[in-house]
């Protein structure tokens, strides 16, 4: 049994898009059992109907890496959660998404991680590209979905996902 999300803080801000002091900010606190616990933001404007939704972790644990081999159809169906602080990496498809400053969190399955990808890469992508990502969705080749998490919170829910710990290399 889930608990109500908690109210964590609730304030009236200056809309960034129509620069009224209409903007209902509402952060809660909420325990997800197999995410832990997250900040959920919701924030709308009454005035010009402005809304930001964000989810983020509230704690954090040892970096991670996490990497998962889709073999087959059902693969694809595996539920993945990707904190804002993921970075997805696909080798054989040449692929890295780093996570941005405004990143958000999700929950998705792996199809659902292909779909995402192909959303924000498409303009960018030629035929063997499209056709590579298309395939993968379709089940039709194998590839290793990766997952690099320095908050340690994303998270591949199978029994074939490995997990190990995330070196974090600064640069000077």
């Amino acid at each position: 049994m889930s608990q109500e999300p908690k109210l964590l803080f609730e304030e009236t801000l200056t809309c960034p898009v129509c620069k009224k002091n209409t903007l209902h900010a509402r952060d809660y606190l909420y325990e997800v059992p197999i995410a832990g616990m997250l900040i959920l933001s919701n924030w709308v404007c009454e005035n010009c109907g402005y809304r930001f939704r964000d989810v983020k972790p509230y704690e954090t644990n040892k970096p991670k890496l996490i990497k998962y081999k889709v073999e087959n159809k059902d693969d694809l169906k595996t539920i993945v959660y990707r904190s804002p602080f993921g970075k997805i990496i696909i080798p054989e498809l040449e692929l890295e998404i780093e996570p941005a400053s405004a990143s958000q969190g999700y929950i998705t399955t792996v199809e659902g991680i292909l779909e995402i990808v192909l959303d924000q890469i498409e303009s960018y992508c030629d035929d063997n590209c499209m056709n590579m990502i298309n395939n993968a969705m379709d089940g039709k080749i194998s590839f290793t979905l990766m997952i690099e998490d320095e908050s340690g919170l994303s998270f591949i829910k199978s029994d074939k996902a490995k997990i190990e710990e995330l070196v974090i290399k600064y640069s000077h």
